[in-house]
């Protein structure tokens, strides 16, 4: 729920800073980027460990750590682009690659899930669509802003997966 919460109001103040070039631009970019990147790692981690653990389901975990390492590198080339403005270009570049890549491995992330076996009270449908969605949308890079919104309607749907098992910790609710 956090990554939701704070996703959107941060891609606002990054578009402010950057439209009004002020100049803590690089450092608050920095430092968002760092923070959702760790935010990012924690909670895949957590989700795969769910899985494994709740369900004995591991199909996912290439896909999960094949987008954690993707977006390492995302983070490390944004971070470098903004720190050396000599490699800005072939770091975009580079980027972008590395943005279709994440796309579509969360697509296929997002396929993949449909075999977890429980519908998790009703909400894996749903978290597996917008997981897709969300790929399709950030593989185009073009429509990357609506990724945002569809991505953070996905971090509220797995918040409340997450709840609803706190509250059931071991019992299964198959279909």
């Amino acid at each position: 729920m956090t990554s939701a919460v704070l996703s959107i109001p941060v891609m606002l103040l990054s578009y402010h800073y950057y439209e009004n070039d002020e100049p803590g631009y690089a450092l608050f970019l920095t430092f968002a980027q760092i923070i959702g990147l760790s935010l990012f790692i924690y909670l895949n981690s957590f989700l795969k460990k769910f899985l494994n653990q709740r369900f004995s389901f591991h199909e996912c975990d290439n896909y999960i750590d094949f987008l954690i390492t993707i977006n390492v590198f995302l983070t490390l080339a944004g971070i470098g682009t903004l720190l050396l403005p000599v490699v800005a270009q072939p770091l975009a570049q580079f980027s972008l690659l590395l943005i279709v890549s994440f796309g579509v491995g969360q697509l296929l992330f997002g396929m993949k899930l449909f075999h977890v076996p429980d519908s998790l009270q009703g909400m894996l449908k749903p978290f597996c669509f917008f997981t897709i969605l969300t790929g399709i949308l950030i593989a185009t890079i073009f429509l990357f802003p609506l990724a945002s919104l569809t991505g953070a309607l996905g971090d509220v749907i797995l918040g409340t997966i997450f709840f609803n098992a706190a509250r059931k910790p071991r019992e299964n609710t198959s279909n």
